[in-house]
């Protein structure tokens, strides 16, 4: 009796654990057949525990002396296809690194999380949000393919910075566009443009901040940044995010007329300048772009943008734009890299209307339309009695 009991638990444990056994396998299968995953003492990638988790499974394991991390990174696809998992994530601790290994992900919706007005929220990287200091990586660029989620990201990065940041400014510069419209009644925006004029008048408002705060900003004072300035001064200065919804919309196209040449040109300036100086000051850019090309962007503007965000990009090209190599080719639905130093992968969160009303409820206030100066008036008539002239001749 008490051997078929032991052989009918042994059984049953050996039936839960089918699952680590395979990877078992599977691991000394891909392990073996290559040369390079074994060092000379004979030492192998060795798995040393296995851990479910609720989006697949934690594998816990060795890296031989001669084997670093680097090369695992590198050698990162070959054990994704050969264990057939979605993704993998690592995460480092000397010599023992923990391979957060994607079997079935379930997106995530969008929990608001308190941070303060340099930080901003991007996605779920699985082992913790994924939330990038502007201080230290300033000004974001977000690329990937028609479809992969980039308006998702953005609508979120806005959302929790307005619901928990009283103290910043947003400038929304759109042209021809208007998916950041559910903002333009927030407190904290002060331009939602829809036109080049607008959107060069915001700049140069930007722009002329930028130099009021670098008299202010003085090193001989020990004021090195805006973070120096607000903690020995009462009067703290604002975070200032200025959001180009879409960077082609500001790139010289072939039908432009010579006015659009020349607004765009005044604008591709003021955000050099702003790009430049942002980090010190607190004036941090966002930007996307929906077809990445190597003339999308000003490589002088591109060269100063630290935070990059990509979702999956197929063409390789337009891929290296973004982040500089082809990872991003091989992401999967909504799987995004963010890239500073190194490259942290996760998921975007799942963010809706409803979500994001609800988040920003708090922060509207009603908005008068600004009134027109008198000489935009008498502008305004002189341009309709030029045009009526014109009909009599």
């Amino acid at each position: 009796m008490i051997t078929e009991f032991a052989i009918a638990t042994a059984g049953v444990a050996l039936w839960r654990n089918m699952d680590k056994i395979n990877i078992h396998k599977k691991w000394n299968e891909i392990t073996y057949s290559k040369s390079e995953f074994t060092n000379r003492l004979e030492k192998t990638l060795k798995i040393w525990k296995i851990r479910r988790t609720s989006y697949g499974y934690d594998l816990i394991i060795e890296l031989p002396y001669g084997y670093t991390f680097e090369n695992l990174q590198k050698d990162l696809d070959i054990f994704k296809e050969g264990l057939q998992f979605q993704s993998m994530q690592l995460e480092q601790n000397n010599n023992i690194v923990i391979m957060h290994c994607v079997k079935n992900y379930s997106f995530k919706d969008y929990e608001p999380i308190k941070l303060p007005g340099n930080k901003i929220l991007i996605a779920d990287g699985l082992i913790e949000p994924i939330i990038i200091d502007m201080n230290s990586f300033p000004h974001v660029l977000i690329g990937g393919d028609t479809g992969t989620g980039k308006s998702r990201i953005l609508l979120l990065i806005l959302t929790n910075l307005i619901k928990y940041c009283g103290y910043i400014d947003l400038y929304l510069l759109q042209i021809r566009k208007n998916d950041l419209g559910v903002f333009q009644n927030c407190a904290q925006v002060k331009v939602n443009s829809k036109t080049l004029e607008e959107v060069l008048t915001a700049l140069e408002n930007i722009n002329r901040e930028c130099k009021k705060r670098e008299k202010l900003i003085d090193n001989t004072k020990g004021y090195y940044s805006i973070a120096d300035y607000n903690k020995a001064n009462e009067n703290k200065l604002k975070y200032i995010y200025v959001v180009v919804e879409e960077f082609s919309f500001l790139n010289i196209a072939r039908g432009d007329t010579k006015e659009e040449k020349q607004l765009k040109n005044q604008c591709l300036k003021h955000l050099k300048m702003i790009v430049n100086v942002g980090r010190s000051s607190g004036v941090f850019l966002i930007t996307a772009l929906q077809k990445p090309t190597s003339d999308s962007i000003p490589s002088d503007i591109k060269a100063q943008l630290c935070t990059r965000i990509s979702l999956k990009i197929k063409d390789g090209g337009a891929a290296k734009v973004i982040l500089g190599n082809e990872n991003n080719t091989k992401l999967g639905e909504r799987e995004v890299i963010v890239r500073t130093l190194d490259e942290a992968k996760g998921y975007s969160y799942t963010i809706n209307h409803e979500m994001i009303m609800d988040s920003i409820k708090n922060r509207i206030i009603e908005k008068k339309e600004p009134e027109k100066k008198q000489y935009e008036v008498e502008t305004d008539v002189s341009k309709l009695l030029e045009l009526l002239n014109e009909i009599n001749r």
